[in-house]
Parts: structure tokens; C-alpha cells; sequence
């Protein structure tokens, strides 16, 4: 299983009450998917950065989780075919996590290759003078 973060936007039209039932209808979904739901955010209403479906307001949900390919694709179908959902992203986050460990394998790497050498590595302050 991979980790995926999905945030969705619900219409602000709904009510407290109804987006909160929305939120536990997709963890039910990711539950009965066979998902692990990590962590739910609940960000509430906020002003989108532009108009979608000529809303200017929505209410953010987050949710961290682990599941395969097969769960994100469902669950990205229920938002599309759900009326209330006027927006959503699913990002895979492990891929992320691996890009950034290479990153540090190859300064690590580097510094000790300087290091060997004798090339001191110079402050900012001696690289402006």
C-alpha cells in the first residue's frame, strides 16, 4: 500500500451538519475499500483562490491515508459523480518522501567527496566578501 493525501472541496451550500455527513460518507468509502485512514482534516470553510463552478467559498477536507491505486481511483469516481464535491486532488506522498531521501544521499555524498579532497566549503559571507 502506498500513501496518498487527498483533499476535496465541498459545495458551501451545505450545512455544517451535511458536510460533516459527507466527510464520514468517503471514509466510509475508504473503509470499505480497505484503506487506512491515517488522519482527517477538517479545514472547514474557506475562500477558494478562484471561482469554481461560481463558488468563491468551500469546505476543505484533507485526508491521509494508505491505499492502493485501485482505492484512489474509486474514490476520485465518487467525488466526480457526487454533487456536492466541486473539487478534488489526490497526491501520492511516499514518492515525495523518496525523492527527498535521494536528495539527502547525494549531499551527504557530495560533502564527503569535498571533504576528501580538501575543498572547504565557503560561507556566504566569504563567497560576497
Amino acid at each position: 500500500m502506498r500513501r496518498y493525501e487527498t483533499i476535496f472541496i465541498a459545495s458551501p451550500t451545505l450545512t455544517d451538519e451535511q458536510a460533516e455527513e459527507l466527510v464520514k460518507h468517503f471514509e466510509g468509502i475508504i473503509a470499505e475499500q480497505n484503506g487506512e485512514l491515517l488522519k482527517t482534516e477538517k479545514w472547514g470553510r474557506k475562500k477558494l483562490a478562484y471561482e469554481v463552478q461560481k463558488f468563491s467559498e468551500g469546505y476543505y477536507t484533507l485526508f491521509d491515508m494508505n491505499a492502493g491505486p485501485t482505492l484512489i481511483a474509486e474514490l476520485e469516481r465518487r467525488f466526480r459523480n457526487h454533487d456536492s464535491v466541486i473539487k478534488y486532488m489526490s497526491v501520492r506522498m511516499d514518492e515525495q518522501t523518496k525523492a527527498a531521501e535521494r536528495q539527502k544521499v547525494r549531499y551527504e555524498r557530495e560533502g564527503r567527496r569535498k571533504a576528501q579532497a580538501g575543498i572547504k566549503e565557503r560561507s556566504l559571507e566569504e563567497v560576497m566578501g
